[in-house]
């Protein structure tokens, strides 16, 4: 019984690991409205003038690039170096458990709320700041609030 009992708390240290390794993800995804929300221009700022809408399909498309390099310092170098048993593991608990499946589905929303920003030809700054708040708010409301939840 003794030892059933050390298995099962390695077993939640490793889920509680594996729930940190999660949770960056958020952070990466609102690295990226912020990101959006720089290349747009959405927030006037003392003596820049912003610039004009809509960006042209360059700029637009140019915006992605560092959300790809965000994603691929952050999270695919990260994941690569993860072993087999650790990656079935991250399923695993996304399967078993409320929370890591919340924290995906935030920085989800947030890619999507970024992915709109940048490739949808806005001519008035009202909606997107909207969107960029709609993709932020979420995300960093429950940031700090779900650390210590493992259900």
């Amino acid at each position: 019984m003794d030892r059933f009992l050390q298995e099962s708390a390695e077993l939640q240290r490793l889920d509680d690991a594996s729930y940190r390794l999660l949770r960056g993800v958020r952070w990466l995804a609102g690295l990226c409205v912020g990101l959006a929300a720089a290349g747009l221009d959405l927030f006037a700022t003392d003596g820049h003038p912003q610039r004009a809408l809509p960006l042209p399909v360059g700029q637009r498309l140019w915006d992605l690039v560092p959300m790809a390099a965000v994603w691929a310092v952050g999270a695919l170098l990260r994941c690569r170096r993860l072993r087999r048993g650790v990656r079935y593991h991250l399923r695993s608990l996304i399967n078993r458990r409320r929370w890591p499946r919340i924290v995906l589905g935030q920085a989800a929303w947030a890619m999507f709320c970024a992915l709109l920003l940048t490739q949808i030809p806005w001519t008035d700054r009202a909606v997107p700041q909207i969107i960029f708040w709609a993709g932020l708010v979420p995300t960093a409301a429950t940031i700090w609030f779900d650390r210590r939840k493992r259900t």
